[in-house]
């Protein structure tokens, strides 16, 4: 018999407001974790809280409107204020500053009888477990193996996370973990792995833009909704390898150099999102064959992922992306693309179509091997996206936030 679900929620958000959700389309997995609870009339009273920020930042911000979505009734969206302008250095003042949270958090609920959902480690560490239903901490990146929080300015902030992962732990916090890893790595004993997703929606109506499009142009021309792949993409020769993500030192430059220079100039590695470490980079980008571009707008990258004869996840072998669930992964494959990625655990059997290179190994190779596979079957990509679209992962997630 299905266990009876929580029906009043509170999902505090961490790093990301609700507001910044709307330029990227809603794409990461807290976005779609809220939109699924805003909308589902399971749910009787939702307070979704953004985190905490000082007055001066949140007035400047235009999003902070940005209402929640559907008309369901019970539904709040929370503006917490801090005091202080910047992240706790210290951790007894970032615990206290978590304290203060959750006590606001409790005081504006509807319910008494409502779980606690918190992507933000600290908060979930030090939430009152006596003042809620349930507890629980959404894990949708791995905080404490950032680069930025291993060293510098930022460096108190691992031993930050390390902390709150401990005191989780021992507090029997539950873990939803976008990989076993997040929840490997928290040692939760209630722990649950909730992938990422994609959301189908934006691929079937790339599909139904190509069709109208198809007496005009080639299959290669489908595009994303009515958003088309740049001109200067288009108008590339040979075939396309195309990364589309941060550029950050989690990419293995070193083996896309080298991938570069094994395809020749039968092909272009296109590299699309913001710039982060152009030191890291340097050598790739002197290659005649290799093209970057900053960041484009969700639909116009859907597009060119659609256009592409090859999708790229060359990650380093770190801990950051032992943990990660990339949706990019997912996105290149709903498009229909076949894939080469390092061959960590999340990447594996999510679809044959996505070919592994152990360290060390031969890209060009394997890159070659992946184009040969061609645009997707229809029926097998119908699966895929009907699969991994977040309404079925939705399901899965609220299952175990939600659990008595």
């Amino acid at each position: 018999m299905t266990e009876p679900l929580r029906r009043n929620v509170v999902l505090a958000l961490y790093r990301q407001t609700w507001g910044n959700a709307a330029p990227r389309n809603y794409a990461y997995s807290p976005d779609r974790a809220v939109w699924g609870l805003a909308t589902d009339p399971g749910v009787e009273s939702l307070l979704v809280a953004d985190p905490p920020r000082s007055l001066p930042g949140l007035l400047r911000d235009p999003s902070r409107t940005a209402p929640l979505p559907g008309d369901l009734p019970g539904r709040q969206l929370l503006h917490p204020l801090r005091w202080w302008p910047a992240a706790p250095r210290e951790l007894a003042v970032a615990r206290a500053a978590r304290r203060h949270l959750d006590r606001t958090l409790q005081r504006r609920r509807s319910r008494d009888d409502a779980v606690l959902v918190t992507c933000d480690p600290l908060l979930a560490a030090v939430a009152d477990r006596a003042a809620w239903a349930d507890v629980v901490y959404y894990g949708w990146d791995e905080w404490s193996a950032f680069g930025w929080a291993a060293s510098g300015v930022h460096g108190h902030l691992r031993e930050h996370y390390l902390w709150a992962y401990r005191q989780m732990a021992a507090r029997d916090v539950k873990v939803i973990g976008v990989s076993q890893a997040i929840v490997d790595r928290v040692g939760a004993r209630r722990g649950v792995v909730v992938p990422n997703g994609i959301a189908a929606a934006d691929f079937a109506a790339s599909d139904d833009a190509a069709s109208d499009d198809a007496e005009s142009d080639d299959a290669g021309s489908r595009v994303a909704g009515r958003a088309q792949a740049p001109d200067w993409f288009t108008a590339l020769p040979g075939k396309i390898a195309l990364y589309a993500g941060s550029l950050e030192d989690r990419i293995d430059a070193d083996a896309l150099t080298a991938c570069a220079d094994g395809l020749g100039a039968d092909w272009t590695i296109v590299l699309v999102g913001p710039m982060q470490a152009p030191d890291h980079f340097r050598d790739l980008l002197a290659r005649p064959n290799v093209r970057v571009h900053g960041v484009l707008p969700r639909a116009t990258v859907l597009a060119m992922m659609a256009r592409a004869d090859v999708g790229l996840v060359c990650h380093r072998d770190t801990p950051l992306t032992q943990a990660m669930s990339p949706l990019k992964l997912y996105e290149y494959l709903a498009a229909g693309l076949p894939v080469v990625a390092t061959d960590l655990e999340p990447m594996r059997d999510v679809s044959p179509r996505c070919l592994l290179v152990a360290s060390g190994d031969d890209w060009a190779c394997a890159v070659r091997k992946a184009a040969d596979l061609g645009p997707d079957d229809p029926e097998h990509l119908a699966r895929f996206r009907a699969q991994h679209d977040w309404s079925n992962r939705y399901l899965d997630w609220r299952a175990a936030a939600l659990s008595r």
